[in-house]
């Protein structure tokens, strides 16, 4: 932020109004590459991490006990989900916890249906409250989770096309 508001108040001395115009136009794109800076991304994780961090942060540990607890837990259940993926991560866990993060999002599926004999105008599909639905307007095809759809039978999973 102090770079950009340095940037900013940059005052160019000069008569020659090409040389005005060229400072300024370099003082504007060095402006917009501060910002770029700024907004760095934060990284992602794996929503079992999110969980571990979350449990952790609820039952009053703070970041350091996390660490360690992961470290620990790791050990003890080398084979769970969260162990997997921590035994690789280390250096991300701690990054993390120390910058903030972001959940990884599910991927998304549509489960659109064969509709033999009906009109070849609209979707079949099965929506978010577990019942087959139609519609002439692919916008407005449910979008479920892997988990959602097979909740409702497993069955369906075969007919999911991932969202792009």
């Amino acid at each position: 932020q102090e770079l950009i508001e340095e940037l900013e108040c940059l005052e160019v001395p000069t008569d020659s109004l090409d040389y005005l115009k060229g400072a300024n136009y370099a003082v504007e794109k060095a402006i917009s590459l501060a910002k770029q800076l700024k907004e760095s991304k934060k990284a992602v994780l794996p929503k079992s991490a999110d969980e571990f961090i979350k449990e952790g942060l609820s039952m009053g540990s703070d970041k350091v006990d996390i660490i360690g607890s992961a470290v620990s837990f790791s050990s003890s259940m080398p084979d769970d989900e969260f162990s997997l993926w921590f035994k690789s991560n280390r250096d991300l866990f701690v990054d993390t916890l120390a910058n903030g993060y972001e959940v990884e999002k599910e991927p998304l599926y549509y489960v659109l249906l064969s509709d033999k004999g009906a009109t070849n105008i609209g979707y079949t599909f099965l929506n978010l409250a577990g019942t087959i639905d139609f519609t002439i307007c692919k916008e407005k095809v449910d979008m479920l989770t892997e988990n959602q759809i097979k909740a409702i039978d497993e069955r369906y999973w075969p007919f999911a096309v991932k969202v792009e």
